[in-house]
């Protein structure tokens, strides 16, 4: 039986330990990976019987952690670490070294008392010479011999640096500011708190109106080491902190309101946010050098094509193309957009598609080779996976990270400049792909698509099916959108005849209609239930679901004649459909959600050359 360290969280801070500490035996009640610049750490919750603590895994040791399987519940002995005080009602151990002994899934104590807590209730008894010691603090010292023996392993591919990792922390913050809380932790029950941040994105000065006023805002988004939290000023406060604030420059930020977040305006993952008012306090921090410049949570390309669409991630990969650019014009506005394309690969072996927009677009002048990191990218499922960059997205060239140095690495290096990808659109590209021997070979018949529980795993599942379209839902086949670029969200009608977009906080003088189109399909062993979205659906249909509106509101024949027939001219055709099976939660049951992401007509020549191979490899008895 584990003989666990009891009491030993709240002696360690008693004493004021910072290295030489017996082995420590306590349990893991929580962990949660913290994706950052300078490296993965870990964050943990532990326990030792009587106290919990939080603690913190140093990125050099995270890989090792990992190996050992740690996880929650785990019991683990502390070899290597150290006492820390973020505040003086902030307690933190840093570990450098520690060892996985077992897992127990029930808790040694369900209600332990935190070491926090215990010192609020016994003040004076916390060491305070650990105040400001930082988990960014130096790791302790390896003898010179060992160290020599790692010379050759930091030599590393030059990088331009853009994002810089993060020096000791030194006390002299937390001297003038001694509540400062982490980013992470902030919600609405705080009351005296304060946050060192840098601001790692402001937006332009916008103007609003709706039918309650007009006025103006900003927004920028703060961060530290643990997260990453916007902040949103109005009316007169904006004027007083619009000057203030600037990009990449770091501020000590309290008295501000703590909100639940609004995630049609933001691309962030905190559950909170923050409102500037009046009363909130902003000073410029002379040390910036505690607080990194941008806080990565990357997903490599291969997993792109997992994630939902209008997802917003953070990807890094190296320029493989860069288009020219060009010009498109809204058809709902007319009003005139710049566009630019440019390719990115990783080590995956994937490549994708980023979109850049208007300046971002013109002034675009990386060259191809180059590693670049992209912050809040949103995934697009328009023939296939793309990404297209958000308003506040930011582009950084080479950033100075682990990830970094591995891609320029693998490019220059190690064959990746040579290397095939395969590219993310080609699963759903708009015909290519289903008229081919090769599609029309691996078809599945809906009965097939069905016994084999196809859409019901976490993954989508793609698959080909030959139909016809038997019945098609005329009654509400579209939704009426937000007229701004790149933004598909519904809006809703005003008083005024104007259609408001609460993501984009704009009223348009008329919407954007967009396709949500359902088919019945058949074939010879069943029947599917499939929906078409805008592309799919105006290739079929041969107009756009703004004309079709408006052929349906002025179509004066009897029973809708001339609308009805644009439906009829494809009833009991027959198509071939790529099909993408995913599961949907309704009413508290899972359902499978079958969507066509791309269609064609049958091309009947090499629908029998198809045929024809298929019995030239079977062998007659």
């Amino acid at each position: 039986m584990t003989e666990f360290s009891k009491g030993s969280l709240v002696e360690i801070f008693q004493k004021g330990y910072k290295g030489g500490l017996k082995p420590l035996t306590v349990q893991v009640l929580n962990l949660k990976a913290i994706p950052n610049n300078t490296g993965k750490r870990l964050r943990l919750a532990l326990c030792d019987g009587l106290y919990n603590a939080n603690a913190v895994i140093r990125p050099e040791s995270v890989e090792k952690a990992e190996a050992q399987g740690i996880k929650k519940g785990s019991i683990v002995q502390l070899l290597e670490y150290k006492a820390s005080m973020i505040s003086p009602v902030k307690h933190v151990l840093i570990i450098d070294n520690l060892q996985v002994l077992g897992f127990q899934e029930e808790k040694i104590n369900p209600s332990p008392t935190s070491v926090d807590q215990y010192f609020s209730n016994h003040s004076g008894e916390s060491n305070e010479d650990l105040l400001g010691t930082s988990m960014n603090s130096p790791a302790p010292q390896e003898p010179a011999q060992k160290a020599q023996s790692h010379h050759q392993e930091d030599a590393k591919p030059k990088l331009s640096a853009q994002v810089t990792s993060k020096p000791q922390q030194t006390n002299s913050s937390t001297a003038k500011f001694p509540n400062i809380h982490a980013i992470d932790q902030l919600n609405p029950y705080q009351n005296n708190w304060t946050i060192k941040a840098r601001v790692s994105y402001k937006s332009d000065m916008r103007k609003w109106s709706n039918q309650r006023g007009e006025g103006q805002l900003f927004n920028v988004n703060l961060l530290d080491e643990t997260n990453e939290i916007r902040a949103t000023a109005f009316n007169d406060v904006a004027d007083k902190y619009y000057d203030l604030l600037q990009e990449g420059k770091v501020y000590y930020i309290s008295k501000a309101r703590i909100q639940p977040a609004k995630p049609q305006f933001s691309n962030l993952t905190h559950t909170y946010e923050l409102a500037l008012d009046r009363d909130t306090q902003i000073i410029e921090a002379e040390d910036a050098s505690d607080v990194p410049s941008l806080h990565f949570n990357f997903v490599k390309l291969n997993k792109v094509q997992d994630l939902d669409a209008n997802a917003i991630i953070d990807v890094i990969g190296v320029i493989k193309v860069v288009n020219p650019a060009f010009q498109i014009v809204a058809k709902s506005t007319g009003r005139p957009f710049d566009r630019r394309d440019i390719e990115v690969v990783d080590n995956t072996g994937f490549a994708i598609t980023v979109g850049l927009w208007n300046n971002t677009a013109l002034e675009f002048d990386i060259p191809v080779g180059s590693v670049v990191a992209f912050k809040g990218a949103k995934v697009q499922d328009f023939g296939g996976r793309s990404l297209s960059l958000t308003q506040s997205a930011t582009i950084i060239t080479n950033p100075d990270s682990p990830e970094a140095y591995q891609l320029k690495a693998w490019y220059d290096q190690q064959g990746g400049s040579n290397q095939e990808f395969k590219s993310l659109k080609n699963e759903v590209s708009s015909n290519s792909g289903l008229n081919t021997k090769q599609d029309i070979q691996s078809r599945k018949t809906i009965l097939q698509a069905q016994s084999e529980e196809l859409g019901k795993n976490d993954k989508p599942d793609y698959f080909s099916i030959k139909a016809y379209i038997s019945y098609i839902r005329t009654e509400n086949f579209s939704y009426p959108a937000c007229a701004s670029e790149g933004c598909n969200r519904k809006v809703i009608q005003q008083s005024d005849d104007t259609w408001r977009c609460e993501k984009c906080d704009v009223n348009h003088p008329k919407p954007n209609h967009r396709y949500i189109l359902t088919l019945s399909v058949v074939d010879h062993t069943g029947q599917l239930w499939v929906t078409l979205f805008d592309d799919q659906a105006q290739q079929l249909l041969g107009q756009s679901a703004g004309e079709l509106i408006d052929l349906k509101e002025n179509d004066m024949s009897e029973n809708n004649h001339a609308f009805q027939q644009v439906f009829n001219r494809i009833q009991m055709k027959e198509f071939s459909f790529r099909v993408k099976a995913s599961p949907d939660s309704y009413k508290g049951q899972t359902r499978i959600r079958y969507n066509a992401v791309s269609l064609a007509k049958l091309d009947f020549a090499l629908e029998a050359d198809a045929l024809a191979d298929y019995f030239e490899g079977v062998k007659v008895n």
